[in-house]
Protein backbone atom coordinates (compact mmCIF):
# COMPACT_ATOMS: atom_id res chain seq x y z
CA UNK A 1 0.00 0.00 0.00
CA UNK A 2 1.05 3.66 -0.70
CA UNK A 3 2.74 5.76 2.41
CA UNK A 4 -0.16 8.39 0.83
CA UNK A 5 -3.34 6.01 0.78
CA UNK A 6 -2.26 4.26 4.49
CA UNK A 7 -5.30 4.06 6.63
CA UNK A 8 -5.70 5.60 10.27
CA UNK A 9 -6.49 2.62 12.09
CA UNK A 10 -8.01 5.21 14.89
CA UNK A 11 -9.84 7.17 12.61
CA UNK A 12 -11.28 4.48 11.01
CA UNK A 13 -12.81 2.48 14.29
CA UNK A 14 -13.92 5.76 15.33
CA UNK A 15 -15.90 6.52 11.65
CA UNK A 16 -17.30 2.51 12.28
CA UNK A 17 -18.44 3.35 15.90
CA UNK A 18 -20.01 6.36 14.33
CA UNK A 19 -21.75 4.17 11.49
CA UNK A 20 -23.15 1.78 14.17
CA UNK A 21 -24.42 4.55 16.57
CA UNK A 22 -26.49 6.03 13.47
CA UNK A 23 -27.43 2.11 12.51
CA UNK A 24 -28.67 1.53 15.79
CA UNK A 25 -30.48 5.13 16.02
CA UNK A 26 -31.99 3.98 12.93
CA UNK A 27 -33.32 1.13 13.24
CA UNK A 28 -34.77 2.02 16.30
CA UNK A 29 -36.53 5.23 14.84
CA UNK A 30 -37.70 2.85 12.36
CA UNK A 31 -39.00 0.96 15.22
CA UNK A 32 -41.16 3.14 16.88
CA UNK A 33 -42.51 5.25 14.06
CA UNK A 34 -43.81 1.86 12.92
CA UNK A 35 -45.48 1.75 16.25
CA UNK A 36 -46.71 5.64 16.70
CA UNK A 37 -50.31 6.28 15.98
CA UNK A 38 -51.06 3.29 18.58
CA UNK A 39 -48.22 4.62 21.04
CA UNK A 40 -49.63 7.84 21.16
CA UNK A 41 -53.01 6.65 21.40
CA UNK A 42 -51.91 5.22 24.52
CA UNK A 43 -49.99 8.04 25.89
CA UNK A 44 -53.08 10.55 24.93
CA UNK A 45 -55.41 7.83 27.05
CA UNK A 46 -52.92 7.71 29.76
CA UNK A 47 -53.26 8.77 33.51
CA UNK A 48 -51.69 12.03 33.83
CA UNK A 49 -51.98 12.16 37.43
CA UNK A 50 -49.79 9.33 37.70
CA UNK A 51 -47.26 11.01 35.31
CA UNK A 52 -47.76 14.04 37.65
CA UNK A 53 -46.76 12.05 40.88
CA UNK A 54 -43.38 10.48 38.89
CA UNK A 55 -42.20 13.93 38.66
CA UNK A 56 -41.37 14.02 42.71
CA UNK A 57 -39.65 10.99 42.40
CA UNK A 58 -37.58 11.64 40.02
CA UNK A 59 -36.37 14.97 41.75
CA UNK A 60 -35.20 12.80 44.64
CA UNK A 61 -33.42 10.32 42.38
CA UNK A 62 -31.36 13.38 40.87
CA UNK A 63 -30.69 14.79 44.27
CA UNK A 64 -29.79 11.11 45.48
CA UNK A 65 -26.82 11.23 42.42
CA UNK A 66 -25.72 14.53 44.19
CA UNK A 67 -25.38 12.99 47.44
CA UNK A 68 -23.73 10.12 46.26
CA UNK A 69 -20.88 12.03 43.64
CA UNK A 70 -20.69 14.30 47.47
CA UNK A 71 -20.00 11.35 49.52
CA UNK A 72 -16.91 10.40 46.82
CA UNK A 73 -15.62 13.91 45.92
CA UNK A 74 -15.81 15.00 49.63
CA UNK A 75 -14.24 11.63 50.70
CA UNK A 76 -11.36 11.91 48.39
CA UNK A 77 -9.90 14.75 50.09
CA UNK A 78 -10.48 13.25 53.26
CA UNK A 79 -8.52 10.53 52.92
CA UNK A 80 -4.76 12.40 53.65
CA UNK A 81 -2.71 9.25 52.89
CA UNK A 82 -2.81 9.17 48.85
CA UNK A 83 -0.37 12.17 48.07
CA UNK A 84 -0.79 13.19 44.62
CA UNK A 85 -3.81 11.48 44.53
CA UNK A 86 -5.28 13.23 47.48
CA UNK A 87 -6.93 16.50 46.45
CA UNK A 88 -6.28 19.22 49.10
CA UNK A 89 -10.00 20.22 49.63
CA UNK A 90 -13.10 18.33 49.20
CA UNK A 91 -16.16 19.86 46.98
CA UNK A 92 -18.68 21.52 49.09
CA UNK A 93 -22.72 20.08 48.76
CA UNK A 94 -23.70 22.86 46.56
CA UNK A 95 -20.51 22.73 44.45
CA UNK A 96 -21.22 18.82 44.22
CA UNK A 97 -24.88 20.01 43.34
CA UNK A 98 -24.01 22.21 40.62
CA UNK A 99 -21.07 20.07 38.87
CA UNK A 100 -23.39 17.00 39.12
CA UNK A 101 -26.59 18.43 37.44
CA UNK A 102 -24.89 20.45 35.12
CA UNK A 103 -23.24 17.29 33.60
CA UNK A 104 -27.27 15.27 33.54
CA UNK A 105 -28.44 18.18 31.81
CA UNK A 106 -25.28 18.04 29.43
CA UNK A 107 -25.17 14.79 28.75
CA UNK A 108 -28.95 14.99 28.47
CA UNK A 109 -28.93 17.70 25.22
CA UNK A 110 -25.31 17.43 23.64
CA UNK A 111 -24.42 15.13 21.26
CA UNK A 112 -21.81 12.22 22.85
CA UNK A 113 -24.38 11.82 25.57
CA UNK A 114 -22.67 10.70 28.65
CA UNK A 115 -19.44 11.10 27.17
CA UNK A 116 -19.96 14.77 26.81
CA UNK A 117 -21.41 14.99 30.50
CA UNK A 118 -17.93 13.99 31.72
CA UNK A 119 -15.99 15.88 30.01
CA UNK A 120 -17.87 18.80 31.18
CA UNK A 121 -17.08 17.22 34.92
CA UNK A 122 -13.21 16.85 33.96
CA UNK A 123 -13.26 20.17 32.97
CA UNK A 124 -14.99 21.51 36.21
CA UNK A 125 -13.15 19.16 38.03
CA UNK A 126 -9.49 20.78 36.97
CA UNK A 127 -10.75 24.38 37.67
CA UNK A 128 -11.99 23.46 41.35
CA UNK A 129 -8.28 22.22 41.73
CA UNK A 130 -8.08 18.57 40.91
CA UNK A 131 -5.07 16.82 38.43
CA UNK A 132 -5.51 14.39 36.19
CA UNK A 133 -4.69 11.79 38.55
CA UNK A 134 -7.11 12.74 41.23
CA UNK A 135 -9.81 13.18 38.60
CA UNK A 136 -8.98 9.48 37.29
CA UNK A 137 -9.01 8.04 40.71
CA UNK A 138 -12.13 9.48 42.30
CA UNK A 139 -14.34 9.45 39.06
CA UNK A 140 -13.54 5.66 39.26
CA UNK A 141 -14.41 5.10 42.61
CA UNK A 142 -17.85 7.07 41.79
CA UNK A 143 -18.44 4.78 38.30
CA UNK A 144 -17.77 1.66 40.64
CA UNK A 145 -20.83 2.87 43.69
CA UNK A 146 -23.22 4.40 40.98
CA UNK A 147 -23.16 1.18 39.18
CA UNK A 148 -23.15 -1.08 42.41
CA UNK A 149 -26.66 -1.13 42.96
CA UNK A 150 -27.77 -1.82 39.14
CA UNK A 151 -24.77 -4.67 38.93
CA UNK A 152 -26.12 -6.32 42.00
CA UNK A 153 -29.94 -6.37 41.04
CA UNK A 154 -29.21 -7.82 37.77
CA UNK A 155 -27.40 -10.41 39.83
CA UNK A 156 -30.19 -11.19 42.21
CA UNK A 157 -33.18 -10.44 39.64
CA UNK A 158 -31.45 -13.06 37.32
CA UNK A 159 -31.09 -15.98 39.62
CA UNK A 160 -34.66 -15.22 41.34
CA UNK A 161 -36.51 -14.94 37.64
CA UNK A 162 -34.49 -17.56 35.80
CA UNK A 163 -35.10 -20.26 38.83
CA UNK A 164 -38.68 -19.56 38.51
CA UNK A 165 -38.83 -18.10 42.33
CA UNK A 166 -40.88 -15.11 41.74
CA UNK A 167 -43.74 -14.21 39.29
CA UNK A 168 -42.95 -13.76 35.48
CA UNK A 169 -40.96 -15.41 32.98
CA UNK A 170 -38.07 -14.32 31.12
CA UNK A 171 -35.89 -15.97 28.57
CA UNK A 172 -32.54 -17.89 29.78
CA UNK A 173 -31.03 -15.49 27.90
CA UNK A 174 -32.20 -12.91 29.72
CA UNK A 175 -31.86 -14.30 33.53
CA UNK A 176 -29.25 -16.24 33.52
CA UNK A 177 -26.92 -14.39 31.20
CA UNK A 178 -27.36 -11.49 32.86
CA UNK A 179 -27.15 -12.77 35.87
CA UNK A 180 -23.41 -14.71 34.64
CA UNK A 181 -21.91 -11.55 33.49
CA UNK A 182 -23.18 -9.36 36.51
CA UNK A 183 -20.98 -11.68 38.88
CA UNK A 184 -18.65 -11.62 36.52
CA UNK A 185 -18.61 -7.99 37.13
CA UNK A 186 -18.51 -8.04 40.81
CA UNK A 187 -15.38 -10.62 40.83
CA UNK A 188 -13.63 -8.23 38.55
CA UNK A 189 -14.20 -5.09 40.99
CA UNK A 190 -13.39 -6.98 43.88
CA UNK A 191 -9.67 -8.14 42.21
CA UNK A 192 -9.33 -4.47 41.20
CA UNK A 193 -9.79 -3.36 44.74
CA UNK A 194 -7.70 -6.18 46.41
CA UNK A 195 -4.62 -4.60 43.85
CA UNK A 196 -5.53 -1.53 44.44
CA UNK A 197 -5.21 -1.55 48.49
CA UNK A 198 -1.22 -1.31 48.19
CA UNK A 199 -0.96 0.90 45.55
CA UNK A 200 1.40 4.21 45.77
CA UNK A 201 0.75 6.93 43.33
CA UNK A 202 3.48 7.21 41.22
CA UNK A 203 5.63 10.21 41.21
CA UNK A 204 4.72 12.57 38.11
CA UNK A 205 8.32 13.20 37.43
CA UNK A 206 9.08 9.62 36.84
CA UNK A 207 6.61 9.15 34.46
CA UNK A 208 7.52 9.47 30.91
CA UNK A 209 5.33 11.68 28.74
CA UNK A 210 3.28 11.13 26.19
CA UNK A 211 3.87 12.69 22.78
CA UNK A 212 2.13 12.53 18.99
CA UNK A 213 -1.29 12.29 18.12
CA UNK A 214 -3.86 12.47 20.43
CA UNK A 215 -1.17 12.73 23.75
CA UNK A 216 -3.79 14.53 25.83
CA UNK A 217 -6.00 11.44 25.45
CA UNK A 218 -3.84 8.63 25.36
CA UNK A 219 -2.33 9.76 28.61
CA UNK A 220 -5.81 10.85 30.50
CA UNK A 221 -6.32 6.68 29.51
CA UNK A 222 -2.98 6.07 31.09
CA UNK A 223 -3.88 7.83 33.63
CA UNK A 224 -7.43 5.81 33.76
CA UNK A 225 -6.00 2.41 33.59
CA UNK A 226 -3.46 3.01 36.45
CA UNK A 227 -5.74 4.10 38.85
CA UNK A 228 -8.74 1.50 38.45
CA UNK A 229 -7.64 -0.66 41.11
CA UNK A 230 -6.89 2.18 43.77
CA UNK A 231 -10.15 3.62 42.69
CA UNK A 232 -12.39 0.56 43.25
CA UNK A 233 -10.57 0.38 46.40
CA UNK A 234 -11.37 4.05 47.28
CA UNK A 235 -15.01 2.74 46.52
CA UNK A 236 -15.00 0.02 49.01
CA UNK A 237 -13.77 2.01 51.58
CA UNK A 238 -16.19 5.12 50.73
CA UNK A 239 -19.27 2.79 50.51
CA UNK A 240 -19.46 2.60 54.33
CA UNK A 241 -20.09 6.37 54.61
CA UNK A 242 -24.06 6.92 55.14
CA UNK A 243 -24.73 9.72 52.49
CA UNK A 244 -22.40 7.37 50.06
CA UNK A 245 -25.48 4.90 50.90
CA UNK A 246 -28.12 6.81 50.68
CA UNK A 247 -27.31 8.06 47.25
CA UNK A 248 -26.78 4.98 45.87
CA UNK A 249 -30.34 3.60 46.96
CA UNK A 250 -32.16 6.73 46.47
CA UNK A 251 -30.63 7.70 42.54
CA UNK A 252 -31.76 4.22 41.21
CA UNK A 253 -34.74 3.67 44.07
CA UNK A 254 -36.62 7.11 43.12
CA UNK A 255 -35.98 6.60 39.38
CA UNK A 256 -37.35 3.14 39.18
CA UNK A 257 -40.25 4.15 41.19
CA UNK A 258 -40.98 6.94 38.38
CA UNK A 259 -40.41 4.08 35.34
CA UNK A 260 -42.88 1.91 37.50
CA UNK A 261 -45.41 5.33 37.65
CA UNK A 262 -44.70 5.93 33.71
CA UNK A 263 -45.80 2.30 32.62
CA UNK A 264 -48.63 2.74 35.04
CA UNK A 265 -50.07 5.64 33.62
CA UNK A 266 -50.59 3.60 30.13
CA UNK A 267 -51.40 0.11 30.63
CA UNK A 268 -51.06 -2.53 33.33
CA UNK A 269 -47.57 -3.29 34.38
CA UNK A 270 -45.80 -6.38 34.73
CA UNK A 271 -44.86 -8.42 38.07
CA UNK A 272 -42.21 -6.56 40.03
CA UNK A 273 -39.83 -8.88 39.83
CA UNK A 274 -39.99 -7.84 35.59
CA UNK A 275 -40.01 -4.13 35.71
CA UNK A 276 -37.27 -4.18 38.04
CA UNK A 277 -35.25 -6.46 35.47
CA UNK A 278 -36.40 -4.22 32.39
CA UNK A 279 -35.82 -0.94 34.77
CA UNK A 280 -31.85 -2.42 35.44
CA UNK A 281 -31.26 -4.05 32.15
CA UNK A 282 -32.12 -0.75 30.71
CA UNK A 283 -29.77 1.39 32.89
CA UNK A 284 -26.87 -0.68 31.12
CA UNK A 285 -27.76 1.18 27.68
CA UNK A 286 -26.73 4.32 29.45
CA UNK A 287 -22.95 3.00 28.80
CA UNK A 288 -23.76 4.30 25.13
CA UNK A 289 -22.61 7.02 23.82
CA UNK A 290 -26.15 8.68 22.87
CA UNK A 291 -27.42 12.27 24.11
CA UNK A 292 -28.76 11.29 27.41
CA UNK A 293 -28.60 7.82 26.64
CA UNK A 294 -31.93 8.15 24.42
CA UNK A 295 -32.26 4.88 22.55
CA UNK A 296 -30.04 2.41 24.49
CA UNK A 297 -31.97 2.48 27.52
CA UNK A 298 -35.00 2.76 25.96
CA UNK A 299 -34.42 -0.10 23.70
CA UNK A 300 -33.39 -2.24 26.29
CA UNK A 301 -36.02 -1.41 28.69
CA UNK A 302 -38.76 -1.87 26.50
CA UNK A 303 -37.56 -4.92 24.82
CA UNK A 304 -36.99 -6.72 28.66
CA UNK A 305 -40.88 -5.31 29.01
CA UNK A 306 -42.25 -7.12 25.48
CA UNK A 307 -39.96 -10.62 26.64
CA UNK A 308 -41.75 -10.29 29.77
CA UNK A 309 -45.39 -9.80 28.24
CA UNK A 310 -46.22 -6.84 27.95
CA UNK A 311 -47.93 -5.18 24.87
CA UNK A 312 -45.20 -3.72 22.65
CA UNK A 313 -46.46 -0.38 22.17
CA UNK A 314 -48.03 -0.08 25.26
CA UNK A 315 -44.37 -0.86 26.65
CA UNK A 316 -42.62 1.69 24.30
CA UNK A 317 -45.21 4.30 25.38
CA UNK A 318 -44.77 3.84 29.14
CA UNK A 319 -41.11 3.88 28.80
CA UNK A 320 -41.30 7.12 27.03
CA UNK A 321 -43.29 8.89 29.46
CA UNK A 322 -41.09 8.16 31.88
CA UNK A 323 -38.29 9.42 29.82
CA UNK A 324 -39.45 12.62 28.97
CA UNK A 325 -39.98 12.84 32.88
CA UNK A 326 -36.70 12.23 33.74
CA UNK A 327 -35.00 14.58 30.63
CA UNK A 328 -37.16 17.00 31.78
CA UNK A 329 -36.19 16.90 35.34
CA UNK A 330 -32.66 17.01 34.22
CA UNK A 331 -32.43 19.37 31.93
CA UNK A 332 -34.58 21.51 33.99
CA UNK A 333 -32.74 21.97 37.02
CA UNK A 334 -28.72 21.25 35.36
CA UNK A 335 -29.18 24.43 33.19
CA UNK A 336 -30.50 26.30 36.70
CA UNK A 337 -27.95 25.00 38.40
CA UNK A 338 -24.95 25.61 34.95
CA UNK A 339 -25.07 29.23 35.58
CA UNK A 340 -24.17 28.82 38.97
CA UNK A 341 -21.48 26.29 38.26
CA UNK A 342 -19.89 29.11 36.10
CA UNK A 343 -19.63 31.20 38.69
CA UNK A 344 -18.18 29.19 41.27
CA UNK A 345 -15.58 28.20 38.62
CA UNK A 346 -14.71 31.90 38.27
CA UNK A 347 -14.67 32.32 42.03
CA UNK A 348 -11.98 29.44 42.05
CA UNK A 349 -9.87 30.64 39.27
CA UNK A 350 -10.11 34.01 41.27
CA UNK A 351 -9.16 33.07 44.34
CA UNK A 352 -6.68 30.14 42.63
CA UNK A 353 -7.93 27.76 45.47
CA UNK A 354 -10.25 24.95 45.38
CA UNK A 355 -13.67 25.21 46.56
CA UNK A 356 -14.18 25.45 50.86
CA UNK A 357 -14.32 22.32 52.62
CA UNK A 358 -17.46 20.50 53.06
CA UNK A 359 -18.25 19.63 56.61
CA UNK A 360 -16.95 16.36 58.44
Amino acid sequence: MHKGHKVDAAALKRHLGRILTYAVMLLIVFGIIKLVPKVWADVEAGNPWMVALSIPFEILSVAGYVLLFWAVYGAAARRGTQGVDTPTRPLGLRESMQLTTSRLALGDTLPGGGATGFAVQFWALSRAGFNAAQISRTTTAFLVLSNTVMTVMIFILGILIGAGITEGHLHPAITWISAGLALALMIALLLFARKGRDFVPPDPADEKPITGRFAKTRTLMRQVGDRLPPGANDAMHIIRRPWAIVGMLANPGFDFCAFYLGIASVGEPLPLSIMLMAYFIGQVGSLVPLPGGIGGVQGLAIGVLVAGGADASAATAGVLVWTGVALGTQIVWGMWQYIGLRKSIKQWQAEGTSPPAAPA
